[in-house]
């Protein structure tokens, strides 16, 4: 991931700080439904950067930040991938944020979470010291939910260099990739942002959106039209991520399932909501990872698990 930029507020500071840290074991993986949930919810105008760590070994490195809230001080539990902007008020901000599994509590406790250079308000430093340490994160989901995460392989360090996370196995990055478009897909649809939906949506003549009444929608500005339209009355997407599903179908293609409670309704008219099975095929490009193709189907036989 990209350094922060150079100047007072970011983090330009933090690479040079990281060699000044101890060797630390391995920081472990959090939870996949935790990350999930800390997607939908993530608001990045809000949150600002307190300190990263990085997952992986050469070349293959990946670095996370750590939020905050700018106004009430509370952190966010996983770390963040994205690009690092200074904001007006000196701070740092991420813009393109995806979740991953990895936990910052777990980084911090483990001393490979690098705060140099990061520049919090005097406010946000005094709500951070006061706020109480984080929960640990829940039970891993059972294994038939996600495939396990393979124990890191020990890696030698010289000197002061910090001994990055363990990148997770390809199986799980995937599916931290995919649910993370899928997160600002859901996410935006439900605030009606068109820019985001846009840009999740591979930009393409070919894009298919193929409706829940048997009808198809070819193009990428045709669906952006029609999804604009329908925002105007009630719009409202709930995936029921217990029962979702990621396949690799292909070199850069994979198809998530997922039944959804859909809500919708015209304006003015009493909104119903209805159980339907969302599947979607991603591509990954050279800008990342697109929904390319949208297939809708009615699943009147869902009923929600027990416990849900």
């Amino acid at each position: 991931m990209a350094d922060p930029q150079s100047g007072e507020g970011n983090g330009a500071a933090a690479s040079s700080a990281a060699g000044e840290a101890q060797s630390q074991s391995p920081a472990s993986a959090g939870n996949f439904f935790s990350s999930l949930k800390q997607a939908f919810k993530q608001d990045l105008d809000r949150e600002v950067v307190r300190g990263h760590f990085d997952v992986g070994s050469p070349p293959d490195v990946h670095r996370y930040y750590c939020l905050v809230d700018a106004k009430t001080g509370k952190g966010e539990t996983n770390g963040v991938a994205g690009e690092p902007v200074l904001r007006p008020d000196g701070m740092t901000g991420i813009k393109a944020g995806a979740v991953s599994f990895y936990t910052c509590v777990t980084a911090e406790q483990q001393g490979i979470l690098v705060t140099t250079g990061y520049t919090l308000s005097a406010g946000i430093r005094s709500k951070v010291a006061q706020a109480p340490p984080p929960p640990p994160p829940a039970p891993a989901p059972p294994a038939s939910a996600l495939p396990p995460v393979p124990p890191p392989a020990p890696r030698e360090t010289k000197g002061t260099d910090v001994a990055p996370v363990a990148a997770p196995a390809a199986g799980t990055m995937l599916q931290t990739e995919i649910m993370a478009v899928y997160a600002r897909f859901i996410a935006a649809q439900n605030s009606h942002d068109r820019a985001v939906v846009s840009d999740v949506l591979l930009d393409s003549k070919d894009f298919v959106w193929a409706q829940m009444g048997g009808s198809s929608l070819w193009g990428h500005k045709e669906a952006m039209d029609a999804f604009q339209e329908q925002w105007k009355g009630t719009w409202a997407l709930d995936p029921q991520l217990k029962e979702v599903r990621i396949a690799s179908v292909a070199p850069n293609v994979a198809v998530l399932i997922t039944p959804l409670l859909f809500t919708q309704a015209d304006p003015g008219e009493k909104p119903s909501t209805v159980p339907i099975r969302w599947s979607g095929v991603f591509v990954k490009t050279s800008s990342g990872w697109h929904i390319s193709s949208i297939f809708i189907t009615p699943f009147k036989s869902w009923r929600a698990p027990s416990g849900s």
